[in-house]
């Protein structure tokens, strides 16, 4: 029996002896005969098991395995111990007398090791199992694995566990593809290392001054359009899990060519008595550059207390929420003192002005013009009729206004007798629709303005129509009479008297008093008659009108 349980003999690896003698031979052995050996003896009667047992100890190598303590992977930065550690997983005896220890298949130290060096006696006295890497950096990298030596012999080796030393990138070296960075065109920023650490780095981080571009994680940053915020510190450093390599950072100067942030206006103009007269044009560049101002082509003379211009120059400094840098205003004063009379001549005075820029180092001057010209306000306003005669119900002829003026000036006409605009507005034309006597005519006020002033001159619509007629009778210096009152335009109106159903007409006792005429009776009246009065001017006759007379 072996532990308890019964040996099953085969004649290739057990041999029981005789009957006489019972012996077991074990043949070959392996670590499976190992164990606590008893015998039992039986006859007819029973059977009996020896009182003693045999220890049957089989020696054989070694088989281990390694393990790290703390686990892989570990960080450089970190400067950890790692313990290895040859654990047996099966031989016997278990107890290692010697180990060796390989990196990469190569020995690299073997325990115990009592040379006889002075340096070895530290390795003597020690468990050969177990193997410290102090102060674990990258070289400390590899496949580490091991064989134990017990009294049996060196077991096999073991497989190999790899200690994963991480280790950050190197350090960062930061390129730009241009010399000059330009405003508004686009530069490339290159971040290299030449180690990538372990594991390879992909990742990159990029600043700008002390913000950091989290957008970017590659180590190539393309600016699309150069601003104002490009000019800066740009520091860029590779990272991977073993943190942060050596960054690299470059200073970017963004260069700006000469542009106009304000062009002359096209076209300016003051009046010729003005005090305060000026034009300004402001440039960016960068290098700054310098402002000239020309007229008509030539440059002014601003030399001299008695020049005719005052320039004055003012540089502005760089204002981040118009991404604009520092730029130059220049303003053109007319130094009106210095001018014959104080003021400016319309004619003479009229010029172009150029405010224009040197280059810088990498654009050219730039230039921008404006036509300057002498303003006035409306004068010598004229209208075609100063008065326009129509018979009512008809169109009256136009009347055409006119005034000189710088700007030109804008014309409306207004009816004065209800202070309305005339619609539809026809500019400087009057144009009117049919008049009636009661609404369309009066005067009529043409008025031309622009930005400096409004003048204005009149026209009468004057409206003429027939006579309209009226009779009353009443008392005149005593005597009885009939008054024929007439309204007409023009006034210039004659009378007719007549009696009803009756062809002649009275020709005696009449008196006409302007727009009047009076028919006196004589006291003899004795009988009924009915008086019909009419009244002519140049438009017609009117209807005639009746009064009776007892």
């Amino acid at each position: 029996l072996r532990d308890g349980e019964e040996v099953i003999l085969t004649p290739e690896h057990y041999d029981g002896g005789t009957i006489d003698q019972p012996t077991l031979l074990i043949k070959n052995s392996t670590r499976h005969d190992q164990g606590v050996y008893t015998c039992v003896l039986e006859n007819k009667v029973g059977s009996q098991e020896s009182n003693n047992v045999v220890n049957v100890a089989v020696y054989f190598k070694p088989i281990v395995q390694l393990t790290m303590e703390p686990p892989t992977p570990v960080s450089e930065l970190d400067r950890l111990n790692i313990t290895l550690m040859c654990r047996v997983e099966s031989g016997n005896p278990d107890i290692l007398q010697a180990v060796r220890w390989y990196l990469d298949g190569e020995l690299l130290k073997e325990l115990p090791d009592c040379g006889g060096n002075n340096t070895d006696y530290m390795f003597c006295d020690i468990d050969p199992s177990k193997l410290l890497l102090e102060d674990v950096g990258r070289s400390f990298h590899g496949n580490y694995s091991c064989e134990g030596m017990n009294e049996a012999g060196w077991g096999p080796l073991s497989p190999d566990e790899e200690l994963i030393v991480y280790y950050p990138p190197g350090p960062a070296t930061l390129t730009i593809d241009q010399n000059k960075v330009i405003k508004k065109h686009n530069v490339t920023l290159k971040c290299s290392v030449e180690d990538r650490g372990r594991p390879e780095t992909t990742t990159y981080r990029w600043l700008r001054g002390t913000h950091h571009i989290s957008e970017v994680t590659t180590n190539i940053y393309t600016i699309s359009s150069v601003g104002l915020g490009t000019e800066s510190n740009f520091t860029c450093l590779a990272y991977n899990e073993g943190g942060e390599g050596d960054p690299a950072t470059v200073y970017i100067e963004v260069y700006v060519p000469p542009t106009f942030i304000e062009r002359l206006p096209l076209y300016h103009g003051a009046l010729g008595n003005a005090s305060n007269i000026f034009i300004s044009c402001r440039i960016e560049c960068s290098p700054l550059c310098a402002v000239q101002w020309l007229k008509n082509g030539r440059l002014l003379n601003l030399n001299n207390e008695s020049s005719l211009y005052i320039v004055n120059n003012t540089m502005i400094p760089p204002d981040a929420r118009t991404n604009d840098f520092e730029s130059i205003r220049s303003t053109l004063h007319w130094n009106m003192s210095a001018w014959p009379g104080g003021q400016l001549d319309r004619i003479q005075d009229t010029a172009n002005y150029t405010c224009q820029s040197t280059g810088n180092e990498v654009g050219e001057g730039v230039k921008s013009s404006t036509k300057f010209m002498v303003e006035y306000p409306p004068e010598n306003i004229t209208v075609s009729h100063r008065m326009v005669n129509v018979t009512e119900g008809h169109t009256p002829e136009n009347v055409m206004c006119s005034a000189i003026a710088f700007p030109e000036a804008s014309y409306k006409w207004i009816h004065d007798s209800t202070n309305s605009v005339v619609k539809p507005n026809t500019g400087n034309a009057l144009i009117l629709t049919p008049v009636l006597r009661k609404d369309g005519g009066g005067n009529y006020s043409c008025l031309a303005s622009n930005r400096h002033g409004t003048i204005s001159q009149k026209t009468f619509i004057n409206v003429l129509y027939k006579p309209e007629c009226g009779i009353k009778q009443d008392e005149v210096d005593g005597k009885v009479a009939l008054i024929c009152t007439a309204n007409a335009n023009p006034k210039e109106v004659d009378f007719t008297w007549r009696i009803k159903n009756e062809n002649d007409t009275i020709e005696e006792n009449i008196e006409k008093r302007g727009l009047q005429s009076i028919l006196m009776f004589k006291s003899n009246v004795e009988y009924f008659r009915t008086y019909v009065c009419i009244a002519n001017n140049s438009q017609g006759a009117s209807v005639p009108c009746e009064q009776d007379v007892t």
